[in-house]
């Protein structure tokens, strides 16, 4: 697919909806991560400069409307999930240039609109408090996107990580809006995406995080296009049982056999598994707990106890990927999901040599993405203390990322702007 670039359009005093991704951890109303907003400040700033009357639009967390009624009771059962979280960020950098609208989308918000100087800013409240944004009713969606659509005059995603989704304001409210296309950070993602799709072998890809049935999709296209497969993460279960290895308590994504057993019969020499796991043993009320932490190796009949769980790759098999990488002199390189529990300082080595990989690969193109890893990847260059962007190219969408690929970059976000520009 191609797209107009933004220095195709005339947004002077234009009304513009900037569809963004907000979607950053915050607990207590505090945001814990922001470089996904930051990630959008390009484009922000590029259409106040062209003097834009810019309409902020972006999802935080997942209120699910339909099931507590009303939208007060919505913010007081998730109030991490307020904009009034990210106007309050915001407004530390654009200060009198950024308002922010507490209302459902309707009449005062077109007269903000309406009032809106050239080159400000209006954000708007989560856009999934409102019941058309997510509503299983085809109409309802319909007829949310086409009020929306009314308020102003050109339309821009900025966020592959939502193009996935069939939200109306991702879905549907391109196709109505007068015209659309991209922002800077959807560009710059896509071309990334683009390289996997089309890359230059020898290729590798890491994945991790726990849903193999999310993965399918990519691993079966990265596979067909000649990509080698390392895995880590929860997903490394499924393939160890597989291998007849016991796993113990490890966590199982359920349902997933059929799927492991038709890729390993396919691509098994490609599929790369641990021969080595960290182990240990989740206690106290939450499970929050761990003890008895040791390393199971396979290679020795070593086995996970029914009390254990695997949390982490082991030494030996981060050695060995390594010395895969190494061995075929991989020029495209890609992961997606943490290799262990590392939200616990035990179970970050295998993030982290996956990380070192591809500091020490500086040749290939390497991206990297999904909220937890690039947590990750960040936690490994503090400790380090290393730029960041040594470790390759970031992308803010997980999901989005694998269904890109998985597709061929055939999106309902992107199918939408790509009609109507």
């Amino acid at each position: 697919m191609k797209y107009k670039l933004l220095n195709q359009f005339d947004f002077s005093n234009k009304r513009v909806f900037l569809r963004t991704d907000f979607n950053v951890p915050i607990v207590n109303r505090k945001i814990l991560d922001d470089l996904k907003i930051k990630a959008h400040f390009p484009t922000i700033d590029y259409l106040t400069d062209k003097g834009a009357r810019i309409i902020l639009g972006s999802h935080i967390g997942r209120p699910n409307l339909h099931a507590v009624g009303s939208r007060e009771s919505l913010l007081h059962k998730n109030p991490d999930t307020d904009a009034k979280i990210i106007f309050t960020y915001l407004k530390k950098l654009y200060r009198d240039k950024i308002s922010f609208i507490d209302t459902g989308i309707g009449e005062e918000v077109n007269s903000c609109i309406k009032d809106l100087p050239q080159g400000h800013i209006l954000l708007l409240q989560n856009l999934r408090y409102e019941k058309g944004e997510q509503s299983k009713i085809e109409n309802e969606k319909q007829e949310f996107a086409k009020l929306l659509s009314s308020y102003f005059d050109i339309y821009v995603n900025d966020a592959l990580s939502v193009c996935q989704n069939r939200d109306a304001s991702v879905s549907y409210l391109p196709q109505l809006s007068k015209k659309a296309t991209i922002g800077f950070l959807l560009t710059e993602e896509i071309k990334r995406m683009e390289k996997l799709i089309k890359p230059e072998l020898p290729a590798a890809a890491f994945f991790g995080g726990f849903k193999v049935k999310d993965k399918i999709g990519a691993f079966q296209k990265l596979l067909g296009k000649g990509f080698e497969i390392f895995i880590g993460g929860a997903m490394r279960n499924p393939f160890l049982k597989y291998q007849d290895y016991h796993i113990g308590g490890s966590t199982l994504d359920p349902g997933c056999d059929d799927i492991i057993n038709q890729l390993m019969d396919d691509f098994g020499d490609k599929i790369h598994i641990p021969v080595d796991v960290r182990v240990g043993r989740m206690t106290g009320k939450e499970k929050t707990e761990i003890s008895n932490i040791r390393f199971v190796n396979f290679l020795k009949n070593e086995e996970i106890r029914p009390e254990e769980e695997a949390l982490d790759n082991g030494p030996r098999t981060m050695k060995l990927y390594k010395e895969i990488t190494e061995q075929r002199g991989i020029k495209t390189m890609v992961a997606n999901g943490p290799f262990g529990l590392i939200e616990n300082r035990s179970f970050r080595f295998g993030t982290f040599e996956v990380a070192r990989i591809f500091l020490e690969n500086q040749h290939a193109f390497r991206v990297f993405g999904g909220g937890e890893l690039n947590h990750g990847f960040n936690l490994f260059s503090k400790r380090f203390k290393i730029d960041t962007k040594t470790l390759g190219e970031r992308c803010y969408a997980g999901n989005g990322m694998l269904q890109y690929i998985a597709n061929d970059g055939d999106l309902p976000g992107l199918r939408a702007v790509q009609d109507n520009q």
